[in-house]
């Protein structure tokens, strides 16, 4: 089926337009020409909102940030490959990370993000069923992956507010 939904805000850097297709592949153009500049495909066929992506650089490397299904990419924005060094191969699993099991967690990423210094700071979709993941909010090193804080929306134990959760 090639009928899909889109809901995505594309970005413009240097000339270049970055965005996501309705089947959540992600395309570089030439914002002047129109013309591809590369095309990402994670493999994940998609549907529905996927509400953007957002751009990292620290004047030497650049990337563009993108969840797509259970995993956050950080792409090449010269090549459109999944960044060395970044998580694994260029993506790290948000089911990770939560204190459960990760094969047992729905998780997802439809909104960009935002960007302060070298930190990518995401919300998540989760279900809202009995035994969902948090909600946490968790920060990510852009050049790394790795988790370096988290905001814990329901309070663990020591953490202000735990004592007002049953």
């Amino acid at each position: 089926n090639t009928n899909y939904a889109t809901e995505t805000q594309p970005i413009m850097v240097n000339g270049v337009l970055y965005g996501i297709t309705p089947s959540h592949k992600i395309i570089a153009l030439d914002a002047v020409t129109g013309k591809l500049v590369w095309k990402f495909d994670s493999g994940i066929e998609g549907r529905g909102p996927n509400r953007g992506l957002v751009h990292w650089t620290d004047g030497k490397e650049s990337r563009i940030f993108v969840g797509l299904g259970t995993y956050l990419y950080a792409l090449d924005t010269k090549t459109g490959k999944p960044a060395a060094g970044y998580g694994n191969a260029g993506r790290i699993d948000l089911r990770e990370g939560l204190g459960r099991d990760p094969e047992k967690q729905s998780v997802g990423l439809a909104t960009p993000g935002a960007i302060y210094k070298d930190l990518l700071i995401i919300g998540s979709r989760m279900g809202e069923t009995r035994g969902s993941p948090p909600g946490d909010i968790r920060a990510y090193d852009t050049r790394t992956g790795k988790i370096r804080w988290t905001f814990h929306t329901i309070p663990h134990p020591g953490e202000f507010g735990y004592d007002t959760w049953p």
